[in-house]
Parts: structure tokens; C-alpha cells; sequence
């Protein structure tokens, strides 16, 4: 049976591990112009894509105002709706 010091020690490689994935995740979302398919079908890609969608909405809207925002709302819709 592990020790408290075992599952400590376990616990921190384990958010060592989650977190450089999660790094990997943004610098390949952010750096390049798309983003791989094995991220897009992962598990957590597809929970975050509404909190995704909804910052890039707001950020378009603060920046460049209500008529762009719908154009990005109607756009991105046309994708999903397009998508297999």
C-alpha cells in the first residue's frame, strides 16, 4: 500500500504531467494556424469549446464591435452546423 509520502509524490507528478499537456495544448492552439485532430477529439478539448467560443465572441465584440461580433457568431455556427 503506498504511503502519504508515495501518493504525494504521485499526486505532483501527476499535475506535472496535466499541466505540461495543457501547455502543449495552448502553445499549439496559439503558434499555429490549426489545431491537431488528436487535441480536437480529446475529451477536455471538447468540454472547453463553449468557454472557448464564448471569449472569442466577447473579445471581438469589445474590440471590434456589435456588427463583428454577429458576423463571428453566424460564422462559427456555419461551423458547427458544417462539421462531421
Amino acid at each position: 500500500m503506498p504511503t502519504p509520502t508515495d501518493h504525494e509524490a504521485l499526486s505532483a507528478r501527476l499535475a506535472e504531467v496535466q499541466n505540461a499537456k495543457v501547455e502543449e495544448w495552448v502553445r499549439l492552439v496559439r503558434y499555429s494556424s490549426t489545431v491537431p485532430v488528436s487535441v480536437e477529439r480529446s475529451l477536455s478539448w471538447r468540454l472547453t469549446r463553449p468557454v472557448r467560443l464564448a471569449q472569442t465572441a466577447a473579445l471581438v465584440y469589445r474590440r471590434d464591435g456589435a456588427n463583428r461580433f454577429w458576423s463571428t457568431v453566424f460564422y462559427r455556427l456555419r461551423r458547427l452546423v458544417t462539421r462531421k
